[in-house]
């Protein structure tokens, strides 16, 4: 995704997107081959917007790397992705769904630790009116003696429309109290920046040692561990009460 020889190579006539997909297509699925989300060591989960049937879709089996890459194909930038089970039109969860905390905790999860990682998007934006031609925009850009303009281009203005649905339940799953919600300094990044994907780990895992330190001092962590070890042997109860029944 940072190679512009691949990107250029992936452009197509722009019917559905962009990019063809495929270059992307193989980049992923030469990270996961041929492994199935239902046999990974961890259980795992990833949520795709359905645009056939206009609903919500929470893979827990299948092709590993073909669910990932559905799960963000952003509209515009990749096709949707044909569902090999079906043939429904798979899109980016988070146009339906961008904090899955209320999925997981459904799934049976006690408290679910959400990470944040999505762009701040600007907000001082130019006030241009009633219209906007291209033209003017391409000339203050061009121009260095021009006043600098911030005018939203066609990909941002349809990534910012693919979170707009998002935000409120955002807020609410923030607020819950099964949810620890982490957001990591990365403001500076924008949306799509493969190319700093290093530096941005770095950052995230600094981020997360100082926050669990944290919580290791304050006593959340072991609140996580006592409500875990509660479930553990109340399962553990209801065992035996079935074999003592038995």
């Amino acid at each position: 995704m940072t190679s512009t020889l691949k990107k250029a190579l992936d452009f197509t006539y722009p019917v559905s997107s962009m990019f063809s997909g495929a270059g992307f297509n193989s980049s992923i699925s030469n990270v996961f081959q041929s492994k199935q989300i239902e046999d990974l060591w961890i259980p795992y989960f990833n949520i795709t917007t359905d645009i056939s049937a206009s609903a919500m879709r929470v893979h827990t089996d299948g092709s590993l790397w073909r669910y990932v890459r559905a799960s963000m194909s952003l509209s515009g930038y990749l096709p949707p992705l044909c569902d090999p089970k079906d043939g429904h039109l798979l899109m980016d969860g988070g146009y339906i769904n961008n904090l899955p905390a209320d999925v997981a905790r459904s799934m049976g999860a006690k408290v679910v630790i959400a990470i944040d990682v999505g762009s701040r998007d600007e907000t001082n934006l130019t006030n241009y009116g009633d219209s906007l031609s291209g033209w003017w925009v391409l000339w203050k850009r061009l121009n260095p003696l021009a006043e600098k303009v911030k005018v939203l281009n066609m990909a941002e203005i349809q990534t910012r429309l693919a979170y707009v649905c998002c935000v409120r339940h955002l807020e609410s799953v923030k607020n819950s109290d099964y949810c620890e919600y982490i957001r990591p300094p990365i403001d500076r990044y924008r949306t799509l920046e493969f190319g700093k994907f290093d530096e941005i780990a770095e950052v995230g895992y600094q981020h997360g040692k100082t926050v669990f330190d944290v919580w290791r001092r304050s006593g959340v962590v072991e609140k996580m561990m006592k409500d875990r070890h509660q479930e553990e042997t109340h399962n553990t109860q209801c065992k035996s009460n079935v074999s003592m029944e038995k």
